[in-house]
């Protein structure tokens, strides 16, 4: 083959590369383009700091009967902070809950819903019983958040393991110098 040949089909080859490896692109209005979001990626979580933010969720659902209004910010401060903790955007509310809704459908009016109640909450015209509902779905919606994957195990540093655990699995690479 004669090196033109060759250099054309690397140049098809590339092409062709190209367009399979573009960012997907929708029609939104004839004539206008727009990028597709991508789904957002989930920054691991150890099992500890899920912990720590349901316990957190606990005194801050304790104090509802006392000041339903206070407890509703307190909920909705929460559920921004484990959202910026997952990586979550920040930009802006809008741009979270969309966020929120491409990961847990099933939850999509949950943040929106809390942030709503807690700034009518501060405004003096809420109704409890609508605090309560959106304090039920932020506490569905944070469950979601703090189990979704991916999880990091919780590990002692190397320095502070055991060398060797009663009924452990040897890795394979390393179990040939263990038996005789």
């Amino acid at each position: 083959m004669s090196i033109s040949a060759l250099a054309i089909l690397g140049v098809a080859a590339a092409m062709i590369l190209a367009l399979v490896m573009a960012r997907p692109v929708r029609r939104t209005h004839p004539g206008r383009f727009r990028r597709r979001l991508a789904r957002p990626r989930l920054k691991p979580m150890s099992r500890s700091e899920a912990e720590q933010y349901l316990a957190q969720w606990a005194v801050i659902s304790g104090r509802f009967v006392e000041s339903p209004g206070e407890a509703t910010a307190g909920a909705r401060d929460l559920l921004d902070t484990v959202a910026t903790a997952r990586g979550l955007p920040t930009a802006s509310p809008e741009v979270r809950a969309h966020a929120l809704k491409a990961l847990f459908p099933g939850h999509a009016e949950a943040a929106p819903g809390l942030h709503a109640a807690a700034e009518q909450a501060a405004a003096g015209n809420a109704d409890v019983e609508s605090l309560r509902q959106a304090m039920l779905a932020g506490r569905a919606l944070l469950r979601e958040l703090v189990a979704a994957p991916p999880r990091v195990p919780d590990v002692a540093p190397v320095s502070q393991r055991k060398a060797a655990v009663p009924g452990r699995r040897v890795p394979p690479q390393r179990s040939a110098t263990l038996h005789p």
